[in-house]
Formats: structure tokens, C-alpha cells, sequence
């Protein structure tokens, strides 16, 4: 697996993490319990290995990550302000459906009355589904993401040597680290 974006251009410190890396470290971390401090050990030939490569990775993982937190937080604004503005348009729409419901009732009672009213009162609290539903359950999964990526952000990175057999078997390995 490629750690970097071979397509991006930028200095080493400020290269976008390639995706399938990117996910793999993401998916690694979520796995563990939010509160568990872990380490990342990445594993380099020892030919590759110096304290100036070790420096430039570890600011590569923290822009790279504190970027996607900052684009979570972003996402996370744009869906609360959706959620708001729909759900100014749903209380105006359910007050007007409110509205003619009671002006309805001023007329005979008849069955197309009574089927009207209750389709009216019925699409104006379905007009109410998208907002509530942003504020209830929509936001939560961004939190968890941004959290993931803060998790990953605040993770220690560190580098190690392999052999070239065990290269490719123990590419990345993710540390439980010890409470201090």
C-alpha cells in the first residue's frame, strides 16, 4: 500500500495521504474505542529511515488529518444550518396547512371537507421529517468522523525498520498506547 498521493505535487509535509491509505488508518482507528490512546508504527526499509523523514511524516499524517477534521466541522456546520432552514420552512408550511385546516372548518361539514383537512394536517407534519431528522440522528455520524479524525490527529506517528521478507506484511501496525 502507497502512503502517499503519487498524483500530488506538493512539498512531503504537505502531500495528501493516498486514499487507500487514508482509509485503511481510518477504518484501523475506528475500530478501537474513542478513549483508547493509540500509536501508529510505520514500518520503512532501514536504508529509508532518518529522524529528518520521521519529522516531515509526522507533520504529512497531522495536516493531512487536521485538513479532513476541518472539512467534517465544515460539513457539520453546512447540515445544521440545513436543518434549521428547513425547519423554518416546515414551521411555515405546517402553520399554513394549520391555517386552512381551520378555515376549512368553517364550511358544512362534508367528506371532501373532512379529507382534505386530514390530508393537509397529515403533509404538514411530513414536511417536519427532514428537519427533525437532521436534528435527531443526522449529525451524529459527522461528529463520529470528526472525532475519528481528531483521535488521529492527536496519535503519536513513529517509524520503524523491516526487513525487506516482512516488508509488505506489517506495512502499518497501530499501538494500544499505555495511560501515563
Amino acid at each position: 500500500m502507497q502512503l502517499f498521493d503519487s498524483f500530488d505535487p506538493a512539498p512531503f509535509h504537505k502531500k495528501e495521504l493516498d486514499p487507500d491509505a487514508e482509509e485503511y488508518i481510518y477504518n484501523a482507528v475506528d475500530e478501537f474505542p474513542l478513549k483508547t490512546p493509540l500509536e501508529i508504527m510505520i514500518y520503512f526499509p532501514p536504508a529509508e529511515v532518518s529522524s529528518e523523514i520521521e519529522v516531515n511524516l509526522k507533520k504529512a499524517f497531522r495536516n493531512h488529518f487536521s485538513y479532513k477534521k476541518l472539512l467534517t466541522e465544515i460539513e457539520l456546520r453546512r447540515i445544521l444550518y440545513r436543518g434549521r432552514r428547513n425547519l423554518i420552512i416546515a414551521l411555515v408550511f405546517l402553520f399554513l396547512c394549520l391555517l386552512t385546516i381551520r378555515l376549512l372548518s368553517t364550511f358544512e361539514e362534508s367528506l371532501m371537507n373532512s379529507l382534505f383537512s386530514e390530508g393537509l394536517l397529515i403533509i404538514g407534519w411530513v414536511a417536519m421529517w427532514e428537519p427533525i431528522h437532521i436534528f435527531l440522528y443526522g449529525w451524529w455520524p459527522i461528529i463520529h468522523e470528526r472525532n475519528i479524525y481528531q483521535k488521529i490527529v492527536d496519535m503519536d506517528v513513529s517509524i520503524g525498520t523491516s526487513s525487506q521478507a516482512g516488508e509488505e506484511s506489517s506495512r502499518y501496525r497501530f499501538i494500544s498506547k499505555k495511560w501515563s
